[in-house]
Order: C-alpha cells, then structure tokens, then sequence
C-alpha cells in the first residue's frame, strides 16, 4: 500500500470519527446530581446553543456550542483559565448564554469573510462545531476536552483539540510538572516507545515502511495536553503535531501509572490512590 493509499485510508477513519464524536453529542447537564463527598466531585453543569445561521440565499451554517457552567465555583482567576480564549466576563449560567450571542455573530463574520465562501454557487451547509466536555471528576480534578470543529467545504474540515486539568483543591490548572518528576527528554524517550506501540505504527511498519521511517525519527514533543484517570496518562496530540511530513490526524498516546512508577509525585499519588 503507497504513501497516498495509507493517507486516505485515514482520512476516511478521520471522517468516521467524526460521525461518531456527532452521533455520542451529549445534551443536558454533565452531573447534576452531585455527591460532594463521593471521590471529591465538583459540582458541573453545562449551558448549550443550537441554531442555524443564514450567510446568504444559498449558504447557512449548522452552529453547535456548548459551555460547561460551574455553578460553585467564585474563583476569577481559575474560571478565567476555564475559558481561556472566550471573551467572557460574567461566568454566570446567564453570562454563558450571552456569550453564545457574541460567538455566534463572530462565526457569521468569519464565515462570510472566508475565502471559500466567494466560491459558492449552490445551495450548502457548512458547520461550526465548539465544545467543553468532561473527561474526569473525581479527587477534586476535573478534566476538560476543548473540542472545535470548522466545515467550510467540501473535504475541508479543521478540527482541534485541547486537554486541560484543572485542581479544585488548590484552584488551579494542573501542570505535567505538578505531577511527574522526570526530565522532558525522558518523558520524550518514554511517549516514543508509546508511539512505537501504537496498532497504527504497527499498520505502517507492515504497509509503508518509508513513512514509518519517518515517524521513527521525528522528535516527538512532550504535548500540553494531557489528561488521566485512576490507570493511565494521556497525551492528546493534534493533526500534524507529530509529524508535518506525514499526516497521521489527531491521536492520543497512553503511558500506565506502572510504567511512571517512583517519577510519580507522592502527594498526587496518595490522592489519586495510586499504588
């Protein structure tokens, strides 16, 4: 199999992933009935907006967003790198639902500007996708995906994901370095052999042995976005973060607590009861 048959073989699992991410959409509240006491849950509730916006006779927009709201939470500082890159003031449930105002005359004016918009000549329906989702809510750590998506034409979908954690207990945002006590060169080695043991690299070892060769020897970076839960640490890597000479879309490496065994930061592993 070529170069080009193993890019639109992923291509097309891209596309599938999609119908899946539109398919599992979830509406209503992430957790509204909340034990506080129970594995140190916070409190979270979400704020939706649906609707389709008309940029001319023969284009509209499908525009999906959704905010999760945090109904106990006072602290500014920490609510404002919740929502890093939103113009928002008022964290408030009201607050949010006027946001979704702003954003939506924003995606009009960016949708009417774009290039792509002047090449229209029949009816079609482009999208724009943003979401907060929870990943984990335990031990005062909650886990957020950033997910947006942009359809502007036919096979120009962009789409990006951010992974953040946030503590509850000292009300901040969770650094790789407030977890791990290992060089960045070492965690490099380590998500290298992570890659290496991916069924996708294994894929490309059997049926395209150059881009293999290159994926081999990319220096990987060390990704911001990472999550976890009571088994594993994530690393969530973009379209083209790895590797701009071969498109392998976004995909996440795992590395066991067991394999960071004593690089683990005893006062996260005693609260996250990893033994």
């Amino acid at each position: 199999m070529n170069t080009q048959m193993m890019k639109n073989t992923y291509f097309i699992w891209i596309l599938a992933s999609f119908s899946i991410i539109f398919a599992c959409k979830e509406f209503g509240n992430e957790n509204k009935t909340t034990d506080k006491n129970s594995f140190g849950r916070t409190k979270i509730d979400a704020v939706i907006n649906e609707d389709t916006i008309k940029i001319s006779d023969s284009l509209v927009v499908r525009y999906s967003s959704k905010l999760l709201w945090f109904p106990d939470l006072k602290n500014k500082k920490l609510l404002s790198e919740i929502y890093s890159g939103k113009e928002i003031s008022d964290f408030s449930k009201k607050g949010l639902q006027s946001y979704f105002d702003k954003e939506k005359q924003e995606v009009f004016n960016k949708m009417s500007n774009s290039k792509a918009f002047s090449n229209v000549k029949q009816q079609q329906q482009w999208s724009y996708i943003s979401q907060m989702n929870v990943r984990m809510n335990r031990y005062s750590f909650v886990s957020v995906q950033y997910y947006s998506s942009r359809y502007e034409a036919e096979n120009k979908v962009q789409y990006h994901y951010n992974e953040k954690v946030f503590d509850f207990k000292n009300q901040k945002k969770l650094e790789l370095s407030d977890i791990l006590v290992l060089s960045e060169e070492t965690i490099r080695r380590i998500l290298k052999l992570s890659l290496e043991k991916t069924t996708m690299m294994q894929q490309i070892k059997v049926y395209d042995r150059e881009a293999f060769k290159v994926l081999s020897k990319v220096n990987l970076p060390v990704s911001k976005n990472f999550y976890f839960d009571d088994s594993n640490l994530y690393f969530h890597y973009n379209m083209n973060e790895i590797s701009r000479n071969y498109d392998i879309g976004d995909i996440i490496l795992t590395i066991s607590w067991e394999d960071l065994n004593g690089f683990i930061k005893p006062d996260f592993a005693e609260r996250m009861k990893i033994n």
